[in-house]
């Protein structure tokens, strides 16, 4: 699929007023995929994701994957996570309600991407492993709840559930978008502690497994991009070393497994 990628001061204008109307709708918008990949390019996430995230999504699912096992990437997006998948697994699907982000996704050919909500639309296969990265901070209320159902609906039997949480409640920066938020009268940003999570996703019949907190450098929205380069990987290992609380850390994964 080829998409027209319109400028990203314009997208992200653009992104800011859809999304008003919902998470579903705010991620079609023209250019979206264009604009979400040059977030990575530079600076905290760009760190983030080279230095901590990806080893980490790396170590965590290559214990369940191998060529017979099959994984599903709920809103895979533009496929950074989709591509990690596919060194692990046999065969990878990944799934997304936005062409625009799809259209700018490149895989290896073990990867089919499906332009589809699963959440209305299921699939007639199951999976032995789901994740879902980036998704459910940004979603709303029913749609965490209609999503982790289809999820649970489309796993094996004693299938696994991988996903992230990328603004914990408790963190730093975390309090401080909650903080603005009472102070607008509104939400400005979305957080979810570990505990609001965990809640959730055992309500929707799973039992957690595992979360493991990391990002323990404080992201300075878009101030001193190469110094969050240079630092953010030394003050993760020093905060795992001394022991600093996980509720602490901006992010963490959650392991969960799907409930009999």
């Amino acid at each position: 699929m080829s998409a027209q990628v319109s400028p990203v001061g314009k997208c992200a204008r653009q992104i800011g007023v859809i999304a008003l109307n919902g998470y579903r709708i705010s991620h079609r918008a023209p250019g979206y995929g264009a604009h979400y990949n040059v977030t990575h390019e530079i600076g905290y996430y760009a760190a983030l994701w080279a230095k901590i995230e990806r080893p980490l999504i790396a170590h965590t699912l290559r214990p369940m994957g191998g060529p017979g096992r099959k994984c599903l990437d709920f809103a895979c997006g533009t496929g950074r996570i989709t591509n990690v998948l596919a060194d692990l697994f046999g065969e990878v699907v990944g799934v997304d309600v936005s062409e625009s982000m799809l259209s700018v996704a490149q895989v290896p050919r073990n990867v089919r991407l499906r332009l589809v909500d699963i959440t209305t639309e299921p699939l007639p296969e199951k999976f032995h492993v789901i994740t879902a990265f980036r998704f459910f901070l940004n979603a709303e209320d029913h749609l965490r709840r209609e999503a982790l159902q289809s999820m649970r609906e489309h796993l094996d039997e004693n299938g696994m559930l991988v996903c992230n949480i990328h603004m914990n409640a408790t963190s730093p920066i975390g309090i401080a978008c909650r903080i603005s938020n009472s102070f607008h009268r509104r939400t400005v940003r979305n957080t979810l502690s570990i505990g609001e999570f965990k809640e959730l996703v055992i309500s929707a019949g799973f039992s957690v497994e595992n979360v493991i907190p990391y990002g323990y450098l404080p992201r300075p929205g878009n101030l001193l991009p190469r110094f969050c380069e240079a630092t953010i990987a030394p003050v993760e290992k020093v905060s795992k070393v001394i022991g600093i609380s996980g509720r602490l850390a901006q992010h963490f994964l959650l392991i969960a497994r799907k409930a009999q």
